[in-house]
């Protein structure tokens, strides 16, 4: 016998922020955040430490005052009203259950306090715990659970309502890696099975791009950058964007014709536009880099091996450039069962098509 469910209420609730202010701390704080989130999408806000991440969800939520601009949720203005009548759930990174009520009831909860039928409490908790993958779980205790069961506890009763658009605050970062598959797991079934629209801050780039469809980037108070996860790290907007994702390095450069920029990789060609005579950074990530076996090729630029570093998905080689000894070494990728001793010479080709080059 198939087992009864309750199919989730359609939402059709796209989240819209339009020229958020939002203060906090001793400057000016959010000013002019906009951000659309289709209905149904998922999206995550990233940006360094301080700069406002868990602000803006808080003023979307209705938690934090907001001093202009407006949310919209579902074509609904909901700027001045209450948080529990906005149709937005906003969970803290630190999951909180009721240590006195059951897994069940905490689920519940939300269907409680609307006085919802005992019979349709039943289905929507089970559901929503077959969801998150805690089938069974309805009479265990809080005390009794993994750090990772309580988040997707939390996370099931953030369903259970029913809200238009569910904001999380770093809901992996207490996590060790088993349990963020775990819980990573858990928010993309729980979201596809309701079809919440889902916003998500986190300072980790790999959970950004493995949970979110569209990242946003939050710098010096607003949104700089709005893309997929996949036109992001390609085409970061900037050098601060490129910087913050952590996968760039960067060398100083020189425009000394048009499309023409030297460095100590080489010669780049970059948009033909750039004015001549100006100083310009150039960024690029490890796997741009190939390190050829043979040396002394005067056209290919040469770089002497000073390190070897080894991690789990790879091991990579610290190469100091002998155009310009004086920067830090720049990092290649090791190719799988390659062997380069240290303080060996090498030569070192460049990728044009992973290179972005910001003027300076």
């Amino acid at each position: 016998m198939t087992p009864h469910r309750v199919a989730p209420t359609a939402t059709g609730g796209s989240l819209v922020v339009e020229r958020l202010a939002v203060p906090f701390g001793l400057g000016t704080g959010l000013t002019g955040v906009s951000l659309h989130v289709p209905a149904g999408a998922r999206i995550a806000i990233v940006g360094p430490s301080g700069v406002g991440k868990t602000t803006l969800l808080r003023g979307i939520a209705g938690l934090a005052p907001t001093t202009a601009g407006r949310v919209l949720v579902a074509d609904r203005d909901v700027t001045t009203l209450r948080p529990e009548r906005r149709g937005v759930v906003y969970l803290h990174q630190t999951p909180v259950l009721f240590e006195h009520l059951s897994v069940g009831e905490n689920v519940a909860f939300p269907l409680r306090v609307r006085r919802t039928p005992d019979d349709e409490v039943r289905a929507r908790v089970s559901d929503a715990l077959d969801v998150v993958q805690l089938a069974g779980f309805e009479r265990r205790a809080p005390h009794a659970l993994s750090g990772g069961q309580r988040h997707r506890v939390a996370l099931a009763r953030a369903i259970t309502g029913r809200p238009t658009a569910l904001l999380l605050d770093e809901p992996l970062s207490a996590l060790d890696p088993a349990l963020r598959d775990d819980v990573r797991s858990a928010i993309v079934a729980a979201q596809e099975e309701s079809s919440v629209t889902l916003v998500l801050v986190t300072h980790d780039l790999d959970d950004a791009g493995l949970l979110a469809d569209q990242i946003a980037v939050l710098l010096d108070g607003t949104i700089v950058q709005h893309a997929t996860p996949g036109e992001l790290f390609a085409h970061p907007a900037s050098l601060a964007v490129a910087r913050l994702l952590g996968v760039y390095q960067t060398l100083p450069g020189y425009v000394r014709a048009a499309g023409i920029v030297e460095c100590a990789l080489g010669v780049i060609p970059v948009d033909p536009t750039f004015p001549a005579g100006v100083a310009a950074v150039v960024a690029f990530r490890a796997e741009a880099l190939r390190v050829m076996a043979s040396e002394g090729t005067p056209c290919i630029p040469q770089a002497r091996v000073v390190g070897v570093r080894h991690r789990s998905h790879g091991a990579t080689l610290m190469l100091r450039l002998e155009a310009a000894p004086q920067i830090p070494p720049v990092e290649a990728p090791l190719e799988p069962f390659a062997m380069a001793a240290e303080g060996s010479r090498v030569g070192v080709l460049l990728d044009p098509r992973g290179v972005r080059v910001f003027p300076i």
